[in-house]
């Protein structure tokens, strides 16, 4: 006691120590002497009863009497660190009691200082919770999860698997030994581009949530329309500890869903997406755009001389080349390329690069286009290509990609040409 008070400078000792004594969380003090390691000074009354040692057994001893095999090693290393740069520390680990029964114990350790500013001791004010009571409260919960038919898995921060449901099993095929321990990109589909996953973290960052529906893969390769929601849990500081994500197969709802849209959105000669999706997806990627400067391009199409062929030929096989032409479009770009059915013989691809790539890209197709054969027919297309700039509009970058096109075709079509 005389050397606590001592480091309380006497007159304020007493009524301090009191205080401490009375306290219901467990208080302990210790020395600063890392060199020789740190050894305990003071201990109330809250934490001998809960420790199980008294007074006499703690003073002077190490406070590594209370590790153990299950102790947290990478926060007691943290805890050194921050101590020793004068920093006040928030953990938690698991302790031992005299008769080896563990518990876990949750510090906040304050540097305490005279009044030169130096450091004296270290005090660490303390709440415990009994690791029976913890593993019943897990057990009740896990149960609680287990009967979910939602599907949940729980990452961590660097989105490694740590916790999945029997439904998330059962629905995806996978054991736990098999996912436990991995990174979630083990579960991508490969079917949404990196717009979709870059939204969903801006959403987890800024506001702690995102919600959408993901398209999901099971272990067989059978792809399935997930309705997904992600939540971000904190511990009491409010810090980010973990990753929560509760969803729900919708494969029969987004199949009627999708039945519906077609009679929408999908060209039905060509069945390729028509104007109408195109006037929706060409504001998003220009929002894309403006929020994170994503350049894309647009690539306008037109059949050279079309008329002529249904002249000669007759619609049905205009139609039948203008089915196979889109075809052979969709063959040669990529997923997240997007093909539209403009109107007539002439089509849209919106391209998430810029128009250097574009040209590329449309000179390989203008060479496919020319060296195929549409029932005996050889036909070529001109190409016209603009990239979204920020003085820009959707009105705007179609004007300057169809201006490319025209002079394409004045110029004696067969060519590519950027605006």
């Amino acid at each position: 006691m005389n050397q606590i008070e001592d480091i309380l400078n006497n007159t304020e000792a007493s009524s301090l120590i009191s205080i401490f004594e009375h306290s219901v969380e467990p208080i302990l003090i210790t020395n600063t002497t890392w060199e020789d390691g740190l050894k305990i000074i003071y201990a109330n009354r809250a934490f001998c009863s809960t420790t199980g040692y008294t007074k006499e057994e703690l003073l002077g001893v190490s406070p590594k009497i209370f590790q153990g095999e299950d102790s947290n090693q990478k926060v007691l290393k943290e805890l050194k660190t921050e101590l020793l740069k004068g920093n006040h520390f928030v953990g938690q680990s698991i302790n031992y009691k005299k008769d080896n029964s563990s518990y876990i114990v949750k510090w906040s350790i304050s540097p305490l200082k005279n009044r030169e500013g130096n450091t004296i001791a270290y005090i660490s004010f303390q709440k415990t919770i009994e690791r029976t009571i913890q593993i019943e409260h897990e057990k009740l919960l896990n149960s609680i999860v287990n009967t979910s038919k939602n599907l949940i898995l729980v990452t961590d921060l660097e989105g490694n698997i740590i916790y999945l449901n029997d439904a998330f099993n059962k629905k995806l095929g996978y054991s736990k030994d098999e996912l436990i321990g991995k990174h979630s990109r083990i579960l991508k589909s490969g079917m949404q581009n990196e717009i979709f996953y870059q939204k969903m973290w801006d959403s987890i960052l800024k506001t702690g949530t995102f919600s959408d529906i993901f398209i999901s893969r099971t272990k067989d390769g059978t792809l399935f329309y997930d309705k997904k929601h992600i939540t971000t849990i904190k511990d009491s500081e409010g810090n980010p500890i973990f990753y929560v994500s509760t969803s729900t197969d919708i494969t029969k709802q987004i199949n009627k869903q999708k039945n519906l849209e077609s009679q929408v959105y999908i060209d039905s000669l060509t069945e390729t997406y028509n104007k109408k999706k195109f006037e929706e997806v060409i504001i998003e990627y220009i929002e894309d755009y403006q929020n994170r400067k994503k350049v894309f391009s647009l690539i306008l199409i037109d059949i050279d001389f079309f008329k002529k062929i249904n002249d000669v030929y007759g619609h049905n096989i205009g139609d039948y080349i203008l089915r196979q032409f889109a075809k052979l479009i969709k063959d040669n770009i990529r997923t997240d390329d997007l093909l539209f059915r403009w109107g007539g013989e002439e089509f849209a691809i919106i391209v998430q690069n810029n128009k250097e790539h574009c040209n590329i890209l449309a000179e390989k197709l203008r060479v496919e286009i020319a060296n195929a054969t549409f029932e005996s027919i050889n036909i070529t297309a001109s190409f016209g290509i603009a990239e979204f700039s920020q003085d820009m509009t959707k009105s705007s970058i179609f004007t300057n990609a169809d201006t490319a096109l025209y002079k394409a075709k004045h110029n004696g079509r067969n060519q590519v040409q950027i605006f």
